[in-house]
Formats: C-alpha cells, sequence, structure tokens
C-alpha cells in the first residue's frame, strides 16, 4: 500500500456508521470519544497516539483550539459538556508529546512551494512530507508560525509549544526560509516547484471609517498583536480604548493590561450576548479587571493635549442581520465624549496580497477557490486558511492545510479527487428527556487557573494542567455517544422484554411491528442489555468491549496455568478503577501469587458465561471489583449482583460453594477494597486446602 493509500485512509478514518456529534463538529473530525475514553482508563499514552493520529499540531490545539466539539457535546443536554480541549493537553503533557520525534522519507520528485507558515502552511507542508513530497515553506517574518507566533499572545500559546512543532517539520525535511516575501508566483514556477499553496493568512487590520482613525495613538488590533509577540512594547499610556468583541479584541485588551495600562476598555456595539469572543476569554479579561462598554461605538476621533478625545454614540438592537446577531442601531443625540491614551482597533482582519500573484479575489480580499479542489485561477496554485476563508480558528485551518495537502497531490499524481469525506455529519439527534432525567449528574471539572493578580503583570500562561484525578474523573463524565446497543441479530430476538426491563435509561421501545429497536440517539452503551439477553442477540457497536474481557480472561488463565501458582483466583476488576481513578490500584500493587486480574470496561458488561468460564478453567475463587462511588453509571451495582447470584446458584448446583464468588467495592460504604482481597484470599486457600485433604481422603 502507497503513502496515498495509507493517508487517505488515515483522512476518512472518522466514517463510521455513526458519527458523534463531537466528531461531527471537529473541522480535523478527530477520534475524540476514543481518546477522551482511554484518559478516562488512565491509558494517557494511547489518547496521546489517538490525538496524534488525528492532528498533526496537538500541542498548539491543546492550548487554543476553540473547542466546537464541546458546544456541540450532547453531555451538555444534561449538565455541562465534557472539557474536551483541557482532556487533550492534559494528555500531551502527561503523555509526553514534546517527546515525540516525526519521520519522514521523500519518494516523489515535484518540489512543493507553501507561501506562508501559519497553521494552514504548516499542516500543509506536514502532510505532504508524510506523502513524500520535498516541501519549502517560505515565511516573510523573522520566525515561523504565522498567527501563530504573532497574532496570539503568550498567556495563551507559549512560543516554546510553536518552536518545537517547527522544529518537528524541520526534522521530518521541511525546509523554511524566513525573512523571504514571495512577490511573484512566477519566480516559484521559474525554481521549478511544481505547485505552490497560498496561506498568507489575513494580517491586515479593517478600518473603522471614521474620522480621525489615523491620528497618532491608533493602532488596529493585529498590528498592536504583532509587535507585542515579535517582542517589541509598544508605548500605551495609562488609558487604553480597544474597539471590537472577537477574540482578537479581548487578546489586545488582556495584552495592554499586562504591559501596564492603568485602565483598560473593550467597547463594543452590541450585548456581551452577541460577543463572537470566546465567553472564558471574556470571562478571564474581567477578571483582570478590564472594563465593558456595551452598546457603544466611536464615531470621531481627535487627538488633543497629548491624548484622544474619542466621540462614541449609544446603540440599541434591531432585528438579526446575516449572521443571526441583532443589528445595532445608532440612538440619536447619545453622542458622549471619553478620552484615551491609546485606541486599539479591532474590528476585524482581511488578507494582503501582492498583485503579482494574478490570483481572483473575492468579499473581503479573500482568494476564490474551489472549494473542493482548492485550485485557485491558476494552475498550479492552491489555497487555503484565513486568506480563503477571512480570520477563522487554528483548528480550521489545520483542516484547510490537510485538505490541501491531499488535492495538490491528487493533481501532481494526475488523479481526480476522491469525494470529500469533511461533510459527514453525525445521525446522533437530541437525547429524550426521559433519558436524561437518568443519566446521572456530574459537575464539570474546569482545569485550575494562574489567578488574576499572578497574571497580569508577565505574559505566563494562564491555564494550567489538570492533575491525573480530575482528568481521569472529568473524562468519565463522557456519554461515548454513537458506542452503545443495537439488536444484530433480529431474527434472534425473542422479544422477551428483557431489555426494556433491565435498561437504566429505558431506552428499547417496542415499534409499530411489534419488534424492539434501541435508539442509537439514546442509548448510553452501559452494556447491561447485552449481558442480560437471553438470546444474545443484542451486541454494543464497539464489540471490542466485549472480546476484550475474553482475550485478557484467555490470557490470565494461560499465564496462570504456566505458573502453576495454587490456588488460582481470578479477578474481574473495572479497569477505570485500576489504571484510572486507581481506587482498586491497590488490588493490582499487592496481588499476590496466584491472583490474576481481568481489567474490564466496566463490571457492568460483565457476564455470567465468563464468570463460569473462570471457574470451568480451574479457578478456585473469582471476584468482581468495581469503581465504587466513582462510577459514572447508574444501576451498576445492582446488576452485577444480581448476576453473581445467579452464578453462586449454579455454583452450589454443582458442588461449589457459592463464597468462591465475591464483590468488592460495588457500593459506595465497602471497607477498602486489598483488606477484602486479603480475607477472600485467606478464605479460598482455606477452601483450597480442605478440597485437597477430602480428595486425599477418598482416594
Amino acid at each position: 500500500m502507497d503513502n496515498y493509500q495509507v493517508n487517505r485512509i488515515k483522512e476518512a478514518s472518522y466514517g463510521h456508521s455513526i458519527i458523534p456529534p463531537c466528531q461531527a463538529a471537529c473541522p480535523l473530525h478527530m477520534e475524540i470519544g476514543e481518546y477522551v475514553d482511554l484518559v478516562a482508563q488512565g491509558k494517557v499514552m494511547e489518547a496521546l497516539q489517538v490525538i496524534r493520529d488525528g492532528n498533526p499540531f496537538p500541542s498548539i490545539c491543546a492550548y487554543v483550539c476553540t473547542h466546537p466539539c464541546e458546544d456541540a457535546c450532547r453531555r451538555s443536554q444534561v449538565d455541562e459538556p465534557i472539557a474536551i480541549r483541557a482532556l487533550k493537553r492534559f494528555a500531551v503533557e502527561f503523555g509526553g508529546d514534546r517527546m515525540i520525534e516525526l519521520e519522514a522519507v521523500t519518494t516523489q520528485s515535484e518540489k512543493v512551494a507553501v507561501v506562508g507558515s501559519g497553521p494552514a502552511g504548516l499542516a500543509c507542508a506536514y502532510y505532504l512530507r508524510k506523502l513524500g513530497y520535498p516541501v519549502t515553506i517560505f515565511e516573510a517574518y523573522s520566525e515561523p508560525g504565522g498567527m501563530l507566533r504573532v497574532g496570539i499572545p503568550q498567556y495563551r500559546l507559549p512560543r516554546e509549544v510553536v518552536d518545537t512543532e517547527v522544529q518537528r517539520l524541520t526534522h521530518m525535511g521541511v525546509e523554511i526560509k524566513t525573512n523571504t516575501r514571495v512577490v511573484s508566483l512566477d519566480l516559484l514556477f521559474d525554481m521549478a516547484y511544481k505547485a505552490v499553496f497560498i496561506t498568507v493568512g489575513a494580517h491586515q487590520g479593517l478600518r473603522m471609517g471614521i474620522e480621525g482613525e489615523d491620528s497618532p495613538g491608533v493602532i488596529d488590533g493585529a498590528t498592536f498583536l504583532r509587535e507585542v509577540n515579535l517582542g517589541l512594547k509598544p508605548s500605551l499610556g495609562d488609558r487604553v480604548g480597544v474597539v471590537g468583541g472577537g477574540n482578537v479584541a479581548i487578546d489586545a485588551a488582556r495584552a495592554a493590561v499586562r504591559l501596564g495600562a492603568h485602565k483598560v476598555s473593550i467597547i463594543y456595539r452590541r450585548s456581551r450576548e452577541e460577543m463572537p469572543a470566546s465567553p472564558s476569554e471574556i470571562e478571564q479579561a474581567l477578571e483582570e479587571g478590564i472594563e465593558t462598554m456595551f452598546l457603544v461605538t466611536p464615531i470621531r476621533v481627535k487627538r488633543e493635549n497629548g491624548h484622544l478625545n474619542v466621540t462614541c454614540v449609544k446603540m440599541e438592537l434591531g432585528e438579526p442581520d446575516a449572521d443571526g446577531r441583532r443589528r445595532p442601531i445608532p440612538i440619536k443625540g447619545s453622542e458622549f465624549n471619553t478620552e484615551f491614551d491609546t485606541l486599539i482597533t479591532a474590528i476585524g482582519q482581511a488578507p494582503q496580497l501582492s498583485e503579482d500573484f494574478r490570483l481572483r479575489i473575492g468579499r473581503g480580499s479573500t482568494i476564490q477557490v474551489d472549494p473542493v479542489t482548492l485550485t485557485t485561477n491558476r494552475a498550479g496554485v492552491f489555497a487555503g486558511g484565513d486568506a480563503v476563508t477571512g480570520p477563522a480558528t487554528v483548528t480550521q485551518a489545520l483542516a484547510s492545510g490537510r485538505q490541501a495537502a491531499f488535492r495538490i497531490d491528487d493533481y501532481l499524481q494526475h488523479r481526480y479527487p476522491l469525494a470529500d469525506t469533511g461533510e459527514k455529519k453525525s445521525s446522533l439527534g437530541e437525547l429524550s428527556p426521559k433519558t436524561i432525567e437518568m443519566i446521572k449528574k456530574i459537575e464539570r471539572l474546569e482545569p485550575p487557573f494562574l489567578p488574576p493578580e499572578a497574571r497580569v503583570n508577565e505574559f505566563t500562561t494562564v491555564e494550567l494542567i489538570y492533575d491525573w484525578q480530575s482528568a481521569v474523573n472529568e473524562a468519565r463524565r463522557c456519554l461515548r455517544c454513537g458506542m452503545g446497543a443495537e439488536i444484530l441479530f433480529q431474527d434472534k430476538c425473542a422479544t422477551c422484554l428483557t431489555c426494556l426491563r433491565v435498561c437504566p435509561y429505558h431506552v428499547p421501545y417496542i415499534d409499530d411491528a411489534g419488534s424492539i429497536q434501541i435508539p442509537a440517539e439514546q442509548c448510553q452503551a452501559c452494556g447491561i442489555c447485552v449481558a442480560e439477553c437471553p438470546a444474545k442477540a443484542i451486541v454494543l457497536r464497539k464489540p471490542y468491549d466485549r472480546r476484550h474481557i475474553d482475550e485478557e480472561l484467555e490470557h490470565a488463565l494461560k499465564s496462570a496455568a504456566e505458573s502453576k501458582s495454587k490456588p488460582l483466583i481470578i479477578g474481574f476488576c473495572c479497569q477505570y478503577g485500576l489504571f484510572g481513578t486507581g481506587a482498586l490500584a491497590s488490588l493490582w500493587r499487592e496481588g499476590k501469587a496466584g491472583i490474576w486480574i481481568v481489567p474490564i470496561l466496566c463490571v457492568a458488561k460483565l457476564e455470567e458465561v465468563h464468570i463460569l468460564r473462570a471457574f470451568e478453567m480451574g479457578a478456585e475463587g473469582v471476584f468482581i471489583a468495581g469503581c465504587g462511588e466513582q462510577c459514572s453509571r447508574e444501576n451498576t451495582a445492582f446488576w452485577v449482583l444480581q448476576r453473581v447470584e445467579k452464578v453462586r446458584k449454579v455454583l452450589a448446583q454443582i458442588g461449589l460453594e457459592p463464597q468462591r464468588l465475591q464483590t468488592f467495592n460495588l457500593r459506595i460504604a465497602e471497607a477498602d477494597a486489598a483488606e477484602a482481597l486479603d480475607n477472600f484470599t485467606e478464605q479460598i486457600g482455606g477452601l483450597y486446602l480442605n478440597s485437597i485433604i477430602k480428595q486425599e481422603v477418598r482416594t
């Protein structure tokens, strides 16, 4: 299989029969549910691998992703969405992402030029190198990174994170030429580049179009942030006004505070509800003492006595505009004056292109491209990122760069582009009120932040990292959408109504035809109906959950047979409790000879057949250990105990003592699991000794 096929498979890896809403909302369509669940299990290295498979620069996204996945998270219908971005950062930091080196081999002869080293350019170069192409990035500034470096303050994205990702690219063989502004695409083709990707970003600040905005002391937000991020310290004075309501405006205001401004005011023509900036960024700005002037807009600026006299007008909100936000309307006679030393305008940005590029330009000075192939009006020239969309998110730019890399590969290999799978949407709908009512409510855990007084004097990273316990507990809140149960063998279903009776969330129902249905959008993947179905007609959409138990049990029994340790005790233990929350860690660490642990993904998924299989293969005792009060499911203990009683009756029927099967840590008030295991081991040892004596007597 060649590189093209491998990467195309990876590009479409998210195309499952049911796509969770978080994955559908992610521009990169990452396997979010997969890595969140791995974090919950304490498998941080595995979680990092899943993240890296779907994102070329996870360290960057872990800091600055605007997390549309969280907006789509169905957990918000229950309480609050999963803190997906913060969990990604936990996995990146604890998994040692910065230590990972990337390799690539040149297998193609056609050289590709990337103009601009922002997130789209870096992503395009990454995937082109993975496909085997020689790639050169041309960057006009002295350091690579584009908006990652010059547009995002260091308190949000540390420079060492960008440096690490750039170094990885150069290690892969990507050539980066800084201080090199491309003024003519013809020159690139003359230099034997066979394709060019234009991703120059949107660095040009938009003008307000009011009298006096060219006055000294008025600066646009993009220019201001660029100067700050390149190490300059603009002289702002004591009073600073920032016009705008987006993330650039918030970043500029917070940067001004860190540069020593005593009073910083954000001037926004709509209300706070209409502000496009991230709510968390707005809240942090307010914590840092930044004032807000809502429903106000400047109409005139005049410099007097070394200060800026800014005339503003109050606004009221009318009908929604094309973007769905209510249109601001000036209120007659409401003008008032206010004074600043510096006025920063952050009302939008646009690309700035050389006319010699000879590219077709559309609205907002953006480059016009074919939305599928990203081709421009010039052969061999592709474009993406903010230069095409206007100011967008880092994740959208990364997705654009990935798309461009595959389309450039199509062009150079003379292939017709495959259908873009990026338009696939989740088929999961809303949770029903009945299901929501039954889901266990668990408070969202936010990562810690530096206190305001510790962060306003320097550009130190504001958001800290989860500790292990918090990360695991937050990850366990995930509902595992799309991984629920389905009736795979409808002909086996006897309509016995067992699944209706046992489901804690009241999901299965009988349709008009008299058949049992398990709606995918409601199922919570607890696995209880799978274990209880007498016909074994129900399976989980992620079959690994059941196969995992079979494989782990087989491995434990084989290892036990080789060790010949007696008496043999098999313990089915919640994997979340073993490696995630640590509630059962003592069982793993203090397990004695003859005790073999079988990690399982929630004890609710354990079936009677697994327990009986352990006894059948020679186990003298079996125990089941859950994660107690940390379990995110309802009724887990009830159903495990039901199955335990059934198996105990079977044991009694075949002449084995029922006490050979015990449970630990299923309920909140139970004793220490390690102490319970010691007592159980002694009990099984006694039963084992008695059985040997009886056998010798009979002999």
